[in-house]
């Protein structure tokens, strides 16, 4: 439905038939008096058919007596009509009129938001940091700058390279380019330090440019200043310049956990039970009336999926599944080693997920230590060889002061 024929249904129109031996003169007269008449067609010699809305319905009676048309009312469309139909029928007023404020708001309103792109960063915490600038369920569309809110996202997060916003109907559409790398190089003509990531034991030095401020074996901390951007030399006096290089340390991953020696292992009876909810614009509505598990020992697992209506106006629905699995607990025991071996397969798969790729492992150790007799504490550490530089501009200004003051 159009824009037209929607403004056309809320101030209420006609079709009328105009009959006589003047119709031509009678279009003339109302084109030149402003009054609007479309859909003319002819439907025979002397009469015509038109659409025409209730105020120039109004003003063609003078031009029918001047030019003798006869004006038959044929059809009546429109909500004035229907409210004037159904004036004494107040239930049926009323539910209309809620249904075009209904309408009004949910078309005015934002109903969805759609994330795409995102890997690394989880479509929750993009849509908790959305609603604090201004973008959630039911928020007014006009409000929203598209603009601002992209910048303030790239604020907030350091993984973000590119952000859109867009908003078609009632629907925002967040599509996210997250960086490759976190680490991005400094312009090469701009001078630069480069300073330890994380803490390690310097084993490489490779500096291609800039003055080295440590050495092999030392250990440095995170922060700390690896190669200086400011070179002081007797022919060229202080100068800046922009350092690269790489400096390789020995760096250390480590988890520790405790493991006790009595267990309970669940034993699953088969039996289950589901729980369903719906969301609507942020709006919880469960489906049942107590919210207390159905068995006495069950595992609980959630669900969520999404209903999207075929036009954008209508909210999405979100139904959620809570599902218990009934398990029957039983206490077990495990040996030293036993308890030794599982937290080095748990505390490995951990960190291999936290050592970076371009990390090199030399070597993995795991200790433990007995927690009097009831358990073990298991300690996990993996040694690596990586590159820990990364550069930083030099601010010539404070530089230039320090110098000046150490002078006086």
């Amino acid at each position: 439905m159009s824009i037209t024929n929607i403004a056309g249904f809320i101030k209420g129109y006609m079709v009328i038939y105009a009959e006589g031996f003047f119709c031509e003169r009678f279009l003339n007269i109302c084109m030149r008096r402003g009054i609007y008449l479309w859909n003319v067609r002819r439907m025979g010699e002397n009469r015509i058919c038109a659409c025409i809305s209730i105020q120039g319905f109004r003003e063609i009676r003078q031009v029918a007596r001047k030019t003798r048309t006869h004006i038959t009312v044929r059809r009546r469309y429109g909500l004035p009509f229907l409210m004037h139909r159904y004036r004494k029928r107040k239930p049926v007023v009323i539910g209309m009129v809620l249904f075009f404020v209904l309408l009004w708001y949910l078309s005015t309103h934002i109903m969805g938001i759609d994330v795409a792109g995102n890997e690394r960063i989880a479509e929750t915490e993009i849509i908790s940091e959305l609603k604090n600038f201004g973008v959630y369920h039911g928020a007014a569309v006009r409000k929203i700058d598209e603009k601002l809110v992209k910048n303030q996202m790239m604020t907030r997060f350091d993984d973000i390279a590119w952000i859109g916003v867009n908003i078609k109907g009632s629907r925002v559409y967040i599509e996210v380019r997250e960086r490759l790398d976190t680490h991005v190089d400094v312009d090469r003509d701009m001078p630069c330090d480069i300073v330890a990531a994380k803490q390690g034991l310097v084993k490489l030095l490779e500096v291609k440019n800039g003055q080295t401020m440590v050495k092999v074996g030392q250990l440095v901390e995170q922060g700390d200043l690896l190669v200086s951007g400011v070179v002081d030399s007797e022919k060229k006096g202080m100068r800046y310049v922009h350092s690269f290089g790489e400096v390789f340390a020995e760096t250390s991953y480590k988890k520790t956990r405790e493991y006790p020696f009595e267990y309970i292992e669940k034993i699953y009876t088969g039996a289950e039970k589901s729980k369903y909810s719906f969301s609507v614009l942020g709006k919880e509505i469960r489906l049942f009336l107590k919210d207390v598990q159905p068995f006495e020992y069950c595992d609980k697992t959630e669900e969520s999926s999404e209903w999207r209506a075929p036009v954008s106006f209508i909210p999405s629905i979100y139904v959620k599944t809570n599902k218990y699995l009934e398990y029957t607990p039983q206490k077990q025991t495990r040996t030293l080693e036993e308890a030794v071996e599982l937290g080095r397969q748990e505390l490995s798969a951990e960190l291999e997920k936290e050592v970076p790729q371009s990390a090199e492992i030399i070597d993995v150790r795991v200790t433990y230590l007995p927690v009097g007799e009831k358990g073990v504490s298991v300690t996990v550490e993996y040694l690596c060889r990586e590159d820990i530089g990364v550069q930083r501009p030099i601010d010539k200004i404070e530089n230039l002061n320090y110098d000046i003051l150490e002078e006086e």
